[in-house]
């Protein structure tokens, strides 16, 4: 027996001591093949730092945990993280794995989890990251009646969830919600049919925003649910639980089951504590601002109902019916002079059939006097899907002033009055149908000496007038009158298409006259840094840790995004706009705002000395902005030109040394940066480039002129030019143009790339007398030749590299001096022949005339003649 124990406990030591060895002599190459496996079946990267397994830490129960498991996007999401997990354990009941017929989870942890959703336009989703199965031709198998069905079950019995983040931004519905900092926990026995299911949660902040409107804001949330889950039936049936938001109260009743794709609920909801007081907390601006201290009055009421069954999929919903009333309410700051009272609110929000269609909004009364200036307003809407039918009352007059007495508006500073009476009354199809007589739509807006200011403002606003008719046919803005800052805005015109636009989200179409004595854009885009500098509210869980990001993310200014559902017309005239160091006058042209594009027609202004046409557009739909223009280019001034635009810095740098003016017409295409630079490698350009006499002096050329040891070789005097150019894969490529360096004529072409590397090629014929490199040519420099020399300019413009065929000037003035002499000897030669010729002539006429006895002697003398020309051409060679 003795023997029998000493086995078993040596049994069990090589058993525990196996179970710590293992795990640590494969830990590398179990983490290495996990991650292999991950990856290969994704569509993102996944990285972890560790995987722990242990026996001891929760015995008699095995603790898995990964540590730093992250998920990165590939191609589109490559810059976006998908998850960020800290850490993730799990204990597992070991006994129950040896000898039972189901795993146990004893609990199952998250920590320090931050998830990041994205959903683009077309519907792709980030988190859509398994790859599609292999489906293998499946082979029939017989079905045997008689076998048990599984034994395996899977158990659980807690669940935690610690400082959990999402970031949920959804492209195509315009929908984006952001949950920080989410506690939760759960417990109950998964191991039966009915679990009795108890969980907590606490939300530190939840913000939804849908098509730009925010409907909540940083939302402090708690819960507390007890439930019982039925998991054959997969049905929640509410216990006692209570849900909180911010200061306000709900409590829930009855169930909601998800047997198939249906869902079937019966849930009834009201706040059990109807105190104004928790209305208020859920208005961030009056829930951050000394919420504890404000004193109230009144009571509200809600409860709802909603019963049936939903199925997205069939576009079939439950009946609902939502009553939310406040009565008799005020509330007031204790350290400020006035209230808000006589609050009162009546909604009825009901649907009794299965189809959106048929829900009706009834809000009969909305009213309040905020210290002394009333609002009042009422709304029907009926249909709202297949014909919205609405009615709708507001009345005010308005002195902002009063708002400041009431509630707190830290960094503002209001001031104007506001009287607006519209009633309206309408059938969408009517609108539809332009069946105006069937349409009521009358009223008034007139704003008067406004002004908005204060420390939050960088710019003060004001508008001294601007008044606003009602008609069933569309809006006409009669006049307004703005200032921003320096700038002043003029503008009257008429908006069409208003009520759909509200109703429907179909296109706001306008047309609009906007004159200016100034804009300076300098204000504004001061304004825009600043409030992006500032402190902003928390819109993403990302960090730098865990997300890459872009530079383009930290930019002062960022792309000015068009909404696509507006259609206006702007035809401006601006006397003068400021833009950086910029200076442009009379600006004038048709804008055309449509679809997310801005199309610029018969644009012109004066500028950098000369005249500025366009034509063209701005694209705003892609992520990256894109344009493409026309441009007409009139006496602009090189070097204004080189301060003003970035582009010519990076590609023409030259311009910076270049006097005189130039003409230009080109077409342009780019992509641009998030800072609404142009990206330079997408740069597709190409026209004329006309000059009417410049001078320029760059390095290359001061550098040649060092060669040629001739300064005059330093400057570049251009005639009349017409140069033709074209920017391409990020460089820009010059056609052969003339030029002159000193009494030196040229041609040069060539290109030069987005990293300033220069690729020139200038051809000169030089004079001799030009040249002042050796003791050889100098000597003979009054020599009247002249020599081909090719000059290449490489490097950048900062710094230069020349090369030329200088080392094959010497032996060209050699050889070209002697072919002088060669053609002067020729010369000398012929003369000397064509003497002889003629005397030997005269001579063979006198030898005929005396008779065949002087011809010997002529001819003896002719030879004579002939020997000694020899010597003559001997002797000068």
């Amino acid at each position: 027996m003795k023997r029998l124990l000493q086995i078993l406990g040596l049994l069990i030591v090589l058993l525990l001591a196996t179970l710590v060895i293992l795990p640590i002599v494969f830990k590398d190459e179990i983490v290495d093949r996990t991650k292999l496996e991950i990856n290969k079946n994704l569509n993102a990267t996944v990285e972890f730092d560790d995987i722990s397994l242990s026996l001891f830490r929760s015995f008699p129960n095995f603790s898995l945990g990964i540590s730093k498991f992250t998920i990165d996007g590939i191609e589109e999401f490559k810059d976006t993280r998908l998850a960020d997990i800290g850490e993730f354990n799990v204990e597992l009941n070991l006994m129950s794995v040896i000898f039972g017929d189901q795993f146990e989870i004893e609990s199952i942890a998250l920590n320090d989890a931050s998830i990041h959703v994205v959903v683009l336009e077309d519907g792709k989703a980030n988190y859509d990251i398994t790859k599609p199965a292999e489906t293998p031709v499946e082979e029939e198998t017989p079905v045997n009646e008689d076998a048990e069905p599984g034994s395996f079950k899977l158990a659980l019995k807690h669940y935690e969830i610690q400082n959990f983040n999402l970031d949920y931004t959804d492209k195509q519905g315009k929908v984006s919600a952001i949950i920080t900092d989410l506690d939760h926990e759960g417990n109950g026995d998964f191991t039966q049919d009915i679990v009795n299911l108890k969980t907590k949660t606490s939300i530190e902040g939840i913000t939804v925003e849908s098509e730009g409107v925010r409907y909540l804001s940083k939302v402090k949330t708690e819960s507390v649910f007890d439930v019982e889950f039925n998991q054959p039936e997969f049905k929640i049936t509410f216990g006692e639980n209570e849900l909180s938001l911010n200061d306000l109260k709900l409590e829930f009743t009855g169930f909601v089951a998800l047997p198939d794709d249906d869902v079937t609920m019966d849930v009834s909801f009201l706040a059990p504590n109807n105190s104004f007081k928790s209305v208020l907390s859920l208005i961030p601006a009056i829930f951050y601002k000394d919420f504890e201290s404000i004193k109230t009055n009144g009571q509200f009421d809600l409860k709802g109902k909603v019963a049936g069954v939903f199925n997205g999929e069939k576009e079939v919903y439950p009946s609902f019916d939502v009553l939310f009333n406040i009565d008799k309410a005020s509330f007031q700051y204790p350290d400020l002079p006035a209230s808000v009272a006589g609050i009162k609110v009546n909604t009825h929000i009901y649907n009794e059939s299965n189809q959106l269609d048929a829900t009706v909004v009834d809000l009969s009364s909305a009213q309040a006097e905020i210290a002394g200036s009333k609002l009042k307003a009422s709304m029907l809407l009926k249909t709202p899907i297949s014909d919205p039918n609405i009615s709708a009352q507001v009345n005010t007059n308005f002195d902002l002033e009063n708002l400041a007495k009431a509630i707190p508006m830290e960094g503002y500073d209001y001031s104007g009055n506001i009287n607006a009476q519209l009633n309206i009354a309408a059938l969408m199809s009517d609108i539809d149908k332009e069946d105006y007589d069937k349409v009521k739509a009358e009223g008034s807006v007139n704003l008067n000496a406004l002004s908005l200011a204060g420390d939050s403002v960088p710019v003060m606003v004001t508008i001294p007038s601007a008044t606003a008719l009602f008609s069933p046919q569309y809006v006409d803005l009669q006049q307004l009158s703005m200032n921003i800052g320096k700038s002043d805005i003029a503008a009257k015109g008429k908006i069409d298409n208003m009520l759909a636009y509200v109703l429907k989200d179909e296109v706001l179409k306008a047309q609009f006259e906007v004159n200016s004595k100034l804009m300076d854009l300098n204000d504004l885009t001061a304004s825009m840094a600043s409030e992006e500098t500032a402190t902003p509210e928390p819109e993403s869980t990302q960090t730098e840790e865990s997300a890459p990001s872009s530079s383009s993310d930290t930019a002062a200014i960022s792309a000015v995004r068009i909404p696509e559902n507006i259609d206006f017309e702007l035809m401006s005239n601006i006397n003068r706009v400021l833009f950086s160091d910029l200076v442009i006058d009379n600006l004038k042209g048709t804008i055309f705002l449509k679809e997310g594009e801005a199309r610029m027609d018969k644009v012109s202004m004066n500028t950098l000395g000369g005249e500025l046409s366009l034509n063209g557009g701005y694209n705003s739909k892609p992520d990256r902005p894109e344009v493409d223009m026309d441009m007409a280019i009139k006496d602009f001034g090189f070097k204004e030109s080189f301060d003003a635009f970035e582009i010519i810095r990076e590609l023409v740098p030259i311009m910076g040394k270049t006097d005189g003016d130039y003409s230009t017409s080109f077409t342009l295409a780019s992509v641009l940066n998030e800072d609404m630079s142009p990206d330079l490698n997408s740069v597709l350009a190409a026209g004329n480039l006309f000059t009417k006499g410049i001078s320029t002096s760059p390095n290359s050329l001061q550098k040649l002129s060092n060669i040629l040891k001739n300064p005059d070789y330093a400057t570049l005097d251009i005639g009349k030019v017409d140069l033709k150019f074209k920017i391409e894969n990020g460089k820009l490529e010059v056609e052969p143009f003339d030029v002159k360096a000193g009494n030196v004529s040229a041609k040069v072409y060539g290109s030069q790339s987005l990293d300033q590397t220069m690729d020139y090629t200038m051809d000169m014929k030089i004079p001799a007398s030009g040249l002042q490199t050796s003791g050889l040519l100098k000597s003979i420099g009054n020599s009247s030749g002249k020599i081909d020399l090719g000059v290449k300019i490489g490097g950048t413009p900062s710094n230069p590299k020349i090369s030329t065929s200088l080392g094959d000037i010497l032996k060209n003035v050699v050889d070209d001096i002697k072919q002088q002499v060669q053609d002067k000897v020729e010369e000398v030669t012929q003369d000397a022949k064509d003497k002889v010729n003629e005397e030997a002539k005269k001579l063979v006429e006198q030898a005929s005339a005396k008779g065949d006895q002087l011809i010997a002697e002529a001819e003896k003398q002719a030879q004579s003649i002939k020997d000694a020309a020899k010597q003559q051409a001997d002797k000068l060679r």
